[in-house]
């Protein structure tokens, strides 16, 4: 697997797909809103049914904005976890505050299901290309889902529309480590021809 690393030529996509990985330790090297911008501006260009382009994007790359949203994934984290010990409420906090930028896929949803279904799929196919995009500038991140996506207390503290969720966090900067890859099932063995 080649390191990554910031290259003088652009990676095959072949390499891009099969090399990049998810990234969870960053080098303190910020990252800015400057080098992410063009990178969505390609990502965009995603398979999407109807053009109905059911995207925005939230950002925090200075000390500020991401301190704003450690205030409120901690207000979450509470909400969902009123127990919770002040040891891994200062974890959570110090885990954001260095990582060097956070992007929230904001995804608009439909009406109607097999809409909402398909935009969900196009907005995950902007995700990727995003992700492939950044790892040919040698900038890794890794793709955060879960409760936190649904809650509607922090929806409303990000200022989310009604008929808008979080499809991803994520958390992007260049990588300090990069993880090995896990193997997969070969697809040849998912393969069967329609008879």
């Amino acid at each position: 697997m080649p390191e990554i690393k910031q290259q003088t030529e652009a990676l095959t996509v072949r390499d891009a797909v099969r090399y990049r990985r998810s990234i969870r330790k960053f080098k303190e090297t910020p990252v800015a809103i400057e080098q992410l911008q063009p990178l969505l501006e390609d990502a965009v260009y995603a398979p999407n049914h109807k053009m109905t382009e059911p995207w925005r994007f939230l950002y925090a790359v200075t000390d500020d904005a991401k301190a704003t949203f450690i205030d409120r994934f901690i207000a979450f984290f509470k909400r969902n976890n009123p127990d919770a010990k002040e040891e891994k409420i200062n974890q959570y906090r110090d885990y954001f505050s260095k990582v060097p930028a956070l992007l929230l896929v904001v995804l608009k949803e439909d009406e109607n299901s097999v809409v909402r279904n398909d935009d969900f799929a196009a907005v995950s196919a902007l995700i990727q290309n995003f992700q492939l995009l950044a790892w040919d500038q040698g900038i890794g991140m890794v793709w955060k889902s879960g409760r936190i996506l649904y809650d509607k207390g922090f929806q409303q503290d990000m200022g989310l529309k009604e008929n808008e969720r979080f499809a991803a966090i994520l958390h992007i900067g260049y990588p300090e480590e990069v993880p090995e890859e896990k193997s997969r099932q070969k697809a040849s063995s998912l393969l069967t021809e329609i008879k």
